[in-house]
């Protein structure tokens, strides 16, 4: 027992050391039920639009076709009722049920750019002390709304915890794609967009870019929908929601960021009775994580794209003070998962990133900001009774999926009683493995890759091509139900993992003995 428990302890020690995740102030989940809003084409508007959007409308509708001719109608009649050059301005502007209308047209939103970025006068920026480093409070976001955020959509008014004022928006670009409304970022303030606290919040067919931390930043918020975006180039995440529930992602591409596409961190408490959050034909490419879900819970994302990132999908239990903890209770169903091996570790970009700031850097430089193994689709750590059905998972040279227990110490929780209340129930069912619905062969590294800790985890159904069984460590894997019985782990697999956890992206961006960032050769 002493070796193991040594090892287990220098787990724990790393990882408290490096586990990071989104820095967020202190929030609670939305109490009471609520609908993801519905589209509208009527009601009170603020229309927004910029010098040269009546030659952008005749571009993005150009042709003589019966459809062209009467959009291009509609988007000129909105035009001559156009009052604002800036969007934070018509939020501004905006009462709860207001749409806020945007003509195409590149929105870099001047004003909120002049802001002084962290203005000390604007309040306090506290430290949790728990190594995200400094948060702003909601009263310093009402205070000053673009100090961190290019617009700044607060739903609080006074700062009571619940949306009275600019509820129910819905901000929506006019363009015929989402490229045609292009809301562009200073690279200096956290977010693009911030809805904070902000129920009922639609944002519709824009493209968001260049976050110095997020593109759209969704927070505390009850009922909420996010569609036909495009989110790019953020230094960390593309489109993200954090303690909000009754929600919607759709018709979403994110790429060119540096932790993950997409990130509905602290997911809904629902404990598995049912979701609280739908992620639907998503297309997240080109990060270093298509999908991030630390805290993740009760999400159901089904019939999306997470392919070409440094590692597919990440569900965790990393991270302390985000609520939560452990993550629980998400269905994965009908996405594919393929050929996730870019590499953005490569020692050569990660000096480069280490010396030169966000602000410097060419737009399409991606930069780590968290570290995973290169060349894997799924990636699970300390995750609990989720359930992947029917996916088609390829093409990931290091592995298809990994199922691994954390130590509940990480996430800040010490009760002996609970370290080893991760791992458990999960169920991989249906899911093709190296080979893709059509029947084309494209191996992982090893489909299945588990450290044998947990109970209740299970496999049933899946295949590999020719109907073969899929490959894993160990082998064979527990059929459904899986195991009553807790299992203590294979804890000379969770130690090779240990030298990758002490990462960092400025002081050590080779740990010796990782082979994390090392692209696996291709399976033959």
């Amino acid at each position: 027992m002493y070796r193991p428990l040594l090892i287990v302890l220098a787990v724990c020690l790393v990882f408290v050391a490096s586990a990071s995740a989104h820095p967020e102030r202190p929030t609670a989940f939305p109490t009471g039920d609520a609908d993801v809003p519905k589209y509208r084409s009527k009601g009170p508007s603020q229309v927004v639009c910029k010098a040269d959007s009546r030659k952008r409308i005749q571009k993005a509708f150009r042709g003589k076709g019966p459809k062209n001719t009467r959009l291009r109608k509609v988007r000129y009649r909105v035009l001559k009722r156009c009052k604002f050059e800036h969007i934070q301005a018509a939020v501004d502007a905006a009462k709860s049920g207001d749409r806020i209308l945007i003509l195409p047209g590149v929105y870099k939103e001047e004003p909120s750019r002049a802001f002084e970025h962290n203005k000390p006068s604007c309040g306090e920026l506290f430290d949790p002390g728990d190594g995200h480093g400094k948060y702003a409070t909601y009263a310093y976001q009402l205070k000053c709304p673009n100090s961190r955020n290019l617009i700044f959509i607060g739903g609080d008014q006074n700062d009571d915890g619940t949306c009275d004022e600019k509820c129910d928006l819905q901000v929506e670009g006019l363009g015929r794609k989402p490229t045609d409304v292009l809301i562009e970022g200073d690279r200096l303030k956290e977010d693009v967009i911030r809805a904070d606290r902000a129920d009922g919040i639609y944002i519709k067919n824009v493209h968001t870019d260049q976050g110095s931390f997020n593109a759209i930043d969704v927070v505390e918020t009850n009922g909420f929908r996010l569609g036909d975006l495009e989110a790019t180039w953020s230094q960390n995440y593309g489109v993200l929601s954090f303690t909000s529930d009754n929600g919607l992602y759709e018709d979403i591409e994110a790429y060119g960021n540096g932790d993950s596409g997409i990130y509905p961190g602290s997911g809904p408490e629902t404990h598995c009775n049912g979701y609280g959050i739908e992620i639907r034909r998503v297309n997240s490419h080109g990060n270093v994580l298509g999908y991030s879900g630390t805290a993740g819970n009760g999400t159901f994302v089904h019939d999306s794209n997470f392919s070409n990132n440094s590692a597919g999908i990440s569900d965790d239990s990393f991270a302390s003070g985000h609520p939560g903890m452990p993550q629980d209770c998400s269905k994965w169903e009908g996405n594919k998962i393929n050929s996730n091996n870019v590499n953005y570790f490569e020692l050569d970009n990660q000096q480069y990133c280490a010396k030169t700031p966000f602000e410097d850097r060419p737009r399409e430089r991606v930069c780590p900001q968290f570290q995973v193994p290169v060349g894997s689709g799924f990636i699970l750590y300390g995750v609990n009774d989720n359930l992947f059905i029917n996916n088609e998972i390829t093409d990931n040279w290091r592995s298809g999926a990994r199922l691994f227990w954390v130590p509940a110490t990480i996430r800040g929780e010490n009760d002996p009683a609970k370290q080893t209340d991760t791992s458990n129930g999960n169920k991989f069912m249906g899911n093709m493995m190296g080979v893709t619905m059509s029947g084309e062969r494209a191996p992982n590294g090893i489909d299945f890759f588990w450290d044998e800790q947990g109970e209740r985890n299970c496999w049933q159904a899946n295949k590999a091509f020719g109907d073969q069984q899929p490959t894993s460590d160990p082998a064979p894997l527990p059929s459904c139900p899986g195991s009553p019985f807790k299992l203590v782990g294979n804890i000379s697999k969770l130690a090779q993992e240990v030298p990758c956890a002490t990462w960092n992206p400025d002081t050590n961006q080779m740990p010796v003995g990782c082979t994390w960032f090392t692209t696996p050769p291709k399976p033959r």
